[in-house]
């Protein structure tokens, strides 16, 4: 071979080398689209903080990963009625919904129970909480990044003011599917309605009263027919971040630990801002001229022990072998 053919030669091979271990151009890298759905209308308290979570996360990715990740906000029950997001999600339908445990019991009746942890989200990763309850979301298709809220109890809100549990006789309580149980063993009567509709029944004396959080009131208008707010309140209402389980396997590791990453930031941030929220609420619930109902230590412990045997006595028999573990599980020892 002459000198000038093994110089070309040479050339050729180096070039050949150097073109394997370039690094590979990241536009041709693949984008993964996360169509988003909320529970809760996009004004509300809840959709903002879910908002703020996707912002954080595409601007961490964009910055880490460009082009690998689009999170995209598709709406709330607008676009799929809240009942059925999570169904929408595990089909494949959207990717991701954040909502409460409440509004998919009929796909998993055990994710109730939360509604009674003594423990806060980081709390329950330690505690194996999150690797139990996540195990049985895989068991339905879905992939739960995280419990992200909220800190808050759901609280009786009348037209008339009682003193003791037996005052809720024959009261009409607008109720969730959740708080049904217990409104019925205090012997109220449950009724369902979608939280828009609650003003009017109460205006009209359709019913006497309901349970929700406090966060949420001024939200659907209620405070003008919210005369009266009991304590104590009854239950979390437990917020979930949720994947189809399908797409969370197709992502690649970095995207995974991207989104667990501020899942589990969402879950500090988004307590501290509802817990905040809802102490500006009271001092603004009592401006509006609403009054605040304690009820006596005794009444008080009656009302809750009511109200947490109801709901897991519901549960327990739908899931008993998951209830029974799950309670000991979020339970303060």
């Amino acid at each position: 071979m002459s000198k000038k053919n093994l110089f070309c030669t040479i050339v050729i091979l180096v070039f050949c080398m150097g073109t394997l271990i370039l690094p590979v151009n990241p536009a041709s890298a693949k984008t993964y689209t996360i169509n988003c759905l909320t529970a809760w209308p996009k004004s509300a308290f809840e959709s903002g903080e879910f908002l703020k979570f996707l912002d954080n996360v595409q601007k961490d990715a964009d910055k880490k990963y460009p082009g690998e990740l689009k999170m995209v906000y598709k709406g709330a029950g607008e676009v799929v009625a809240t009942k059925n997001q999570v169904e929408a999600c595990r089909s494949g339908l959207v990717e991701m919904v954040y909502t409460a445990g409440s509004y998919y019991t009929s796909i998993l009746p055990v994710v109730d129970i939360m509604s009674l942890t003594d423990l806060m989200p980081w709390q329950e990763r330690k505690a194996g909480v999150f690797a139990y309850l996540n195990k049985l979301h895989n068991k339905a298709n879905i992939e739960m990044l995280g419990r992200v809220g909220t800190g808050s109890f759901f609280n009786l809100f009348l037209a008339k003011p009682i003193q003791k549990v037996d005052d809720l006789k024959g009261r009409k309580i607008r109720c969730s599917p959740t708080t049904i149980p217990f409104m019925k063993a205090v012997g109220a009567t449950p009724i369902q309605m979608p939280p828009p509709d609650i003003y009017t029944a109460m205006e009209r004396g359709v019913v006497d009263g309901y349970l929700l959080p406090p966060g949420t009131i001024r939200d659907f208008g209620l405070v003008p027919v919210s005369k009266y707010m009991v304590f104590p309140g009854i239950y979390q209402p437990c917020q979930f971040v949720l994947m189809n389980l399908n797409v969370w396997k197709k992502l690649p590791k970095h995207l995974r630990i991207l989104l667990v990453k501020h899942t589990e930031k969402m879950a500090h941030f988004n307590i501290e801002d509802q817990l905040a929220q809802l102490k500006k609420e009271e001092g603004e619930f009592k401006k509006d001229g609403m009054q605040f109902i304690d009820l006596s230590p005794v009444e008080a412990a009656k009302y809750r022990k009511t109200a947490n045997d109801a709901l897991y006595n519901t549960v327990e028999k739908k899931a008993p072998k998951e209830a029974k573990k799950l309670l000991k599980m979020i339970t303060k020892k």
